[in-house]
């Protein structure tokens, strides 16, 4: 497995979607991809998320459902993308609005372009900025 790569986790409840997510992804980028169920972010610790270059994180109609779970993800350091099917978070999720939002389904070429863009903004990894 190559490391250099980015790594993006793929949080989806509905396995086709993640798929299809994957797929695109790929297809536009050179990268890992990790898929699993938004509920199974909770089992992975500090490292294993340091480890996380992206996070694409669907979003339920009832966003308050996942608060602690994206609070907790954005004190790690884990950059996140949401996705969504709900236009009430077209705009953004309540308390989180400079998370950028995704609608699904999900369009090829508007994924991608939110994905490299989320990935040119994540900071270097501690070592990488300390020789800069």
């Amino acid at each position: 497995m190559n490391h250099s790569l980015p790594h993006i986790l793929i949080a989806e409840r509905e396995f086709l979607i993640a798929l299809d997510a994957e797929y695109l992804i790929k297809a536009a980028l050179d990268c890992r991809t990790t898929l699993l169920r938004p509920e199974q972010l909770d089992q992975w610790g500090a490292a294993a998320l340091a480890d996380v270059d992206l996070c694409l994180l669907d979003v339920p109609l009832d966003a308050t459902q996942i608060t602690a779970r994206i609070e907790r993800l954005v004190a790690e350091g884990v950059p996140l993308l949401f996705t969504t099917v709900g236009d009430i978070h077209r705009d953004g999720v309540k308390g989180f609005e400079a998370i950028p939002v995704v609608m699904k389904p999900h369009d090829a070429e508007t994924l991608a372009a939110g994905v490299k863009r989320r990935l040119r903004q994540r900071p270097p990894p501690p070592e990488e900025a300390d020789q800069n």
